[in-house]
């Protein structure tokens, strides 16, 4: 009786695949990435990865966009630079060219959700306009690129801010995401 190797010829290349020892593929279980903090680890992974962020959450917008727990004058000569850093705002590693921080409460800001729909910049589809006059800081980067050289210049402005809003499935409400611009009082 002849081999099944003879009876039916296989490919060369084909047979060298068969024999080759199998290698793991994709991701792996890495026990050292759960031994760090929570925070520590989301952040090196959203730095690490290459495909798109994941949506920040409501405790980070409000970190992002309002003066929170900083205790420094919106007027400090500083400001952006250390808000900024304090706060570790950036789009992985790079500086934002331009970012808003109002000061008032989220609370407050969440109004704006409700406010004068207006048209918006850099191609997003509208924006509401808060009812309210507030004072707030817009950084505009000076120089750098990544996280560590930003540095800001600081316009102190009170305007109207301009946000855009998301549905929060918690409060069952829309709450503002960014602030796109403050449009001044006439």
């Amino acid at each position: 009786m002849k081999s099944l190797v003879i009876m039916f010829s296989w490919p060369l290349p084909l047979l060298l695949l068969l024999l080759a020892p199998l290698t793991l593929q994709g991701d792996y279980w890495d026990d050292r990435e759960y031994e760090i903090d929570p925070k520590i680890r989301d952040f090196l992974r959203e730095f690490e990865n290459t495909g798109p962020t994941k949506p920040p959450t409501k405790e980070r917008i409000i970190e992002m966009i309002t003066v929170g727990e900083l205790l420094l004058p919106l007027d400090y000569p500083d400001y952006c630079n250390i808000a900024l850093k304090t706060k570790q705002i950036h789009y992985k590693g790079r500086c934002y060219p331009e970012h808003y921080i109002v000061g008032v409460s989220y609370q407050e800001l969440t109004k704006a959700c409700y406010g004068e729909r207006v048209q918006c910049r850099n191609g997003v589809e509208f924006c509401r306009r808060s009812m309210d006059l507030t004072q707030g800081v817009r950084c505009v980067l000076d120089s750098g690129e990544k996280m560590t050289n930003c540095t800001y210049q600081n316009i102190l402005m009170t305007g109207y801010p301009i946000v855009t809003c998301q549905w929060d499935e918690d409060t069952q409400d829309f709450i503002p995401n960014h602030i796109h611009n403050m449009s001044l009082p006439e």
